[in-house]
């Protein structure tokens, strides 16, 4: 359409052209020129007035499409405001992508939604989601992260925080998926990077896994309370991704018949409206039903906290104990090789004594024989003494017999020489 208004307007352009050639034979040349010129004039104007008409339908067009588009996005901000039960604009709310569940057959107000946004917050405490790691130092164990938002992030120095990985857990190999990260202390903020140190002293396991976190991570202000109705509605699939299994029947049994097995703590009775009743008021429960007992984490985190520095209280005694062993055994050792020494030196001694000992015997058995042979030669001398002792004796007696008549025996010194 708009080609053939330019070739009705080329063709009118050319006709006026031929028109002012045939004027020209009997016009003054400045009329040819002024009817060329106000030819030229009318068809701008006139397409100038084509374009103000296209324009304005253009824009006419838009401005009741924007007017339609302001009613709609009106009625989705009042609902999404003050809440609806018209199932056409939740459908538009859940065609743009608002989320709302599908199978919804109303939504809420802000109102209430802020109120129920408000309970959660109360009992979950600040938190701040899609925080980025910013560094690691392993010899101080300390942490810095940058949070988006809010600007600033709020957090005052010297508070605690607890810190999480985003993400799904990886079943049966919680490893592989997202992780607690630790209890750490705010030492400072600067804008939006906060500087954090571990309150507990971390091992080399916890250093490596926070050097390989990439994020997004999560900061609490309080340990996340454990609550049944987190896991409500799941099928067993869903649970068996999320929870190890030790722990996935007693969150499978949450509302069913408790079991004749079950102890006190694992049982709530209902009445007939399905209100839980007092353990005092048992006897007038319709049905008992299972329930499992929620986990304080943050108190249980404490406890393994606790067990694992009595664990490392104990390896650093046991490591001690075992260097003064070490020390000891060195000690005994070497006394051991100068005892061995010293035994060489005293069985060396020994053999010198057995052998002076040996020849000790020898001479002595020598020097008693001699000594028996002396004794025998003595015996042997004082007898052949006593025997000339008594011929001298008898010799002596004859002799003063034989004396004895013919002269008076001297008496003194003199009479033994007679």
């Amino acid at each position: 359409m708009e080609y053939i208004f330019w070739v009705f307007i080329l063709l009118l352009f050319i006709g006026s052209i031929v028109a002012a050639y045939f004027g020209a034979r009997v016009w003054h040349w400045a009329h040819v020129t002024l009817v060329v010129l106000i030819f030229l004039a009318s068809v701008g104007y006139f397409i100038l007035a084509a374009e103000t008409l296209r324009i304005n339908a253009v824009l006419r067009r838009q401005v009741n499409d924007l007017r339609q588009q302001v009613v709609e996005v009106d009625e989705r901000n009042t609902a999404l405001e003050q809440g609806t039960d018209d199932a056409q604009i939740i459908g538009r709310l859940i065609g743009r992508e608002v989320a709302i569940p599908e199978e919804a057959e109303s939504i809420s107000s802000l109102g209430d939604l802020e109120h129920a946004l408000h309970l959660e917050t109360r009992l979950r405490g600040r938190a701040w989601m899609k925080v980025v790691p910013a560094g690691f130092d392993p010899q101080s164990d300390t942490v810095q992260a940058t949070i988006e938002s809010p600007q600033p992030p709020g957090i005052a120095p010297d508070s605690i925080l607890f810190l999480f990985e985003e993400g799904a857990s990886a079943m049966p190999d919680a490893a592989q998926g997202a992780q607690y990260l630790g209890e750490f202390r705010v030492r400072s903020v600067a804008g939006q990077t906060v500087t954090m140190e571990a309150v507990h002293q971390l091992d080399d396991f916890e250093r490596q896994r926070l050097a390989a976190s990439r994020g997004p991570w999560a900061l609490y202000e309080t340990m996340p309370g454990d609550r049944n109705e987190l896991f409500a509605g799941l099928s067993e699939e869903q649970l068996r991704k999320w929870l190890p299994e030790s722990s996935l029947s007693e969150y499978l049994r949450v509302g069913t018949e408790a079991g004749p097995d079950d102890d006190q703590w694992h049982r709530v009775g209902v009445d007939a409206e399905g209100n839980p009743v007092g353990p005092d008021e048992m006897d007038k429960a319709v049905k008992v039903l299972y329930q499992r007992r929620l986990r304080d984490y943050n108190r249980e985190f404490d406890e393994l906290m606790r067990q694992r520095v009595v664990l490392l209280a104990d390896m650093a005694g046991v490591l001690k104990d075992n260097e003064r062993l070490k020390i000891a055994l060195d000690s005994a050792r070497q006394l051991e090789a100068f005892r061995e020494d010293e035994i060489r030196k005293l069985q060396t001694d020994l053999a010198g004594v057995v052998k002076e000992r040996q020849l000790i015997e020898a001479h002595l058995a020598t020097v008693q024989q001699q000594l028996a042979n002396a004794r025998q030669a003595l015996e042997q001398a004082l007898a052949y003494n006593e025997r000339l002792a008594a011929r001298l004796a008898q010799l002596q007696t004859q002799r003063r017999s034989l004396d004895g008549a013919s002269a008076t025996p001297a008496e003194g010194p003199l009479a033994l020489s007679q």
